[in-house]
C-alpha cells in the first residue's frame, strides 16, 4: 500500500474510535478554520497588547495567505488530483466537497502562511497559530477530503508564501502602513 494511502487510512479511520465531541471539533476545524482565523485576526486587531506590531503582523499574515491561495490555485490547476473519497472505497467523509483539486490543500496553505508570519507578533502568537495550523491539516485528512501529502504540500506552499512576503516586507511597508491607518481601531 502506498504510504500516502496508508497514512490517510490510519488518520481517517480514527473517525471510528474517537468520541463524538472530538469528531465534531475536527469537523469544525476542517471547515471553519478560515472563520476562526478571521475572528482571531479581528480580536488581535482591536485588543492585542502590542497593537502596532500585531496589526502589522496581521496585515502581512493576510497578504501571505492571499499569496498562498494564489499559488495553490495555479498548482491545483496544473496538478488536478482527485480527493481520497473519489479514489478509495470506504472513506469516512464527514464533510461534503467536490472531488477534484485536492493538491495542495488551501486550508493548510493559508493556515501555515498565517502561522509563519504571526511569529512576528511574538512567540506566543506564532506557536498558537502553528498548533492551530497542524490541527487544521490533520482535520482535513480526518474528515476524508485530503490526502496527507495534500496538507503537507499546502503547508510548504504556505510557509514559502509567508517567507516571500516577509522577504519583501520593506517594499510592502507603504501598503501595510496604509491599511493600518485606514482600518478602524478601538
Amino acid at each position: 500500500m502506498h504510504p500516502d494511502v496508508a497514512l490517510f487510512r490510519l488518520i481517517n479511520n480514527l473517525t471510528l474510535v474517537l468520541p463524538a465531541p472530538l469528531s465534531a471539533f475536527f469537523r469544525f476545524m476542517a471547515v471553519g478554520a478560515p472563520f476562526l482565523f478571521g475572528a482571531v485576526f479581528i480580536l488581535l486587531w482591536f485588543f492585542a497588547a502590542r497593537q502596532a506590531a500585531v496589526r502589522r503582523a496581521v496585515v502581512l499574515a493576510v497578504l501571505s495567505g492571499v499569496l498562498a491561495l494564489a499559488l495553490n490555485f495555479i498548482i491545483s490547476h496544473l496538478w488536478n488530483r482527485l480527493r481520497p473519497f473519489a479514489v478509495l472505497h470506504h472513506v469516512h467523509q464527514l464533510v461534503a466537497h467536490a472531488p477534484y483539486h485536492s493538491f495542495p490543500s488551501d486550508h493548510a496553505a493559508g493556515s501555515f502562511a498565517f502561522a509563519t508570519v504571526m511569529f512576528l507578533a511574538g512567540r506566543f502568537w506564532g506557536w498558537a497559530f502553528l498548533v492551530t495550523a497542524v490541527v487544521v491539516a490533520f482535520a482535513r485528512v480526518y474528515v476524508g477530503v485530503h490526502w496527507p501529502s495534500d496538507v503537507a504540500g499546502g503547508a510548504v506552499v504556505g510557509f514559502l508564501a509567508a517567507r516571500v512576503v516577509l522577504a519583501e516586507r520593506r517594499e510592502l511597508e507603504p501598503l501595510v502602513r496604509r491599511v493600518v491607518r485606514i482600518l478602524p481601531r478601538r
